[in-house]
């Protein structure tokens, strides 16, 4: 006969086992599957992953710096439908800068920066038509990339 101590041990195991085999890992969905820039770019660690359902608003805050230009990409899984990318300032009137609606929901743009600034990305999915649907969960990715813009003159690369 089993402890009661080994009971629950084996079921939390079997729990955890399987959470674990029907969750989705979608740690690298933006590395994977977005649409990567030429080489000039470099990658950012602001860039995401995440889980979405069908219909799902969410969005993040990244930090864009000055003389520097940047790409943004978008992808999801197919269910998800067209994904709505907007940008806004982080200031009290939340400015909006992009909304990929204007350019038939394209999942890519380019855009430089004069100076330093917080920037709010909402990425929202299409509804489902069915009920059923709006439950299932798929993976969503949005890509960052930058490089330096302003040419940089041989006197400030004196020292280390």
């Amino acid at each position: 006969m089993m402890s009661p101590q080994l009971k629950y041990t084996l079921i939390f195991i079997l729990v955890l086992l399987a959470r674990i085999s029907f969750g989705q890992d979608c740690t690298n969905y933006h590395i994977d599957n977005c649409r990567w820039a030429d080489r000039t770019f470099l990658y950012s660690r602001q860039s995401k992953s995440a889980v979405f359902t069908p219909g799902m608003r969410s969005e993040f805050r990244i930090i864009v710096y000055g003389g520097e230009e940047y790409y943004m990409s978008v992808d999801g899984h197919r269910k998800l439908g067209d994904i709505r990318l907007r940008v806004f300032e982080d200031n009290k009137k939340k400015t909006l800068l992009y909304d990929n609606a204007e350019y038939d929901y394209e999942e890519y743009f380019f855009f430089r920066n004069t100076k330093t600034r917080d920037l709010i990305v909402e990425v929202t999915t299409e509804e489902a038509d069915d009920p059923e649907e709006a439950k299932e969960e798929y993976c969503l990715g949005v890509l960052i990339e930058f490089k330096e813009t302003q040419p940089e003159s041989s006197d400030d690369k004196v020292g280390f």
